[in-house]
């Protein structure tokens, strides 16, 4: 499966909330894709992370990392499931799926990646699915879920 994004470096596809990107890799192996979508809710964390927030999904195809499933928030920790809860993925009213999940290489704390058969799972499920809940460990603001209305991918 590869994410496209047509001739475009970015679009909006007119009936998806998904945004579609691609690019060169710097170092000249290839091109990066990506598909990204914004949560509809908002979770709010306690000082120093105040104010309403979103969640991000991003599945990336690069030439040098590979196949990821990205979540992301604006401000606050993400935890991974070193030493802590799984994250919890829901497709529409489907059995919940658990991922393992690890931080991104450069520490920052927005950013979890999920492992295992993430990738697979997500790019064969979302062409189906119109919503899915993700729930993850925050830090000091327990586990949290966001909702993503991903109607529209392809």
């Amino acid at each position: 499966m590869s994410i496209s994004a047509g001739s475009a470096d970015s679009s909006t596809h007119p009936s998806s909330s998904w945004n579609y990107s691609q690019f060169d890799d710097e170092m000249g192996r290839g091109k990066v894709y990506t598909a990204a979508i914004e949560s509809r809710n908002t979770i709010s964390l306690d000082f120093p992370y105040n104010g309403a927030q979103h969640g991000s999904l991003m599945l990336r195809e690069h030439p040098t990392h590979g196949k990821d499933v990205i979540l992301k928030i604006e401000r606050g920790q993400l935890l991974d499931s070193e030493y802590n809860d799984p994250v919890v993925v829901r497709f529409d009213t489907d059995k919940p799926l658990t991922f393992s999940s690890v931080g991104a290489s450069d520490h920052s704390t927005e950013t979890l990646f999920l492992r295992g058969n993430a990738f697979s799972v997500f790019s064969s499920r979302l062409k189906t699915a119109k919503t899915v809940r993700i729930q993850a460990p925050i830090y000091q603001g327990g586990n949290q879920v966001f909702t993503f209305e991903v109607e529209g991918f392809s």
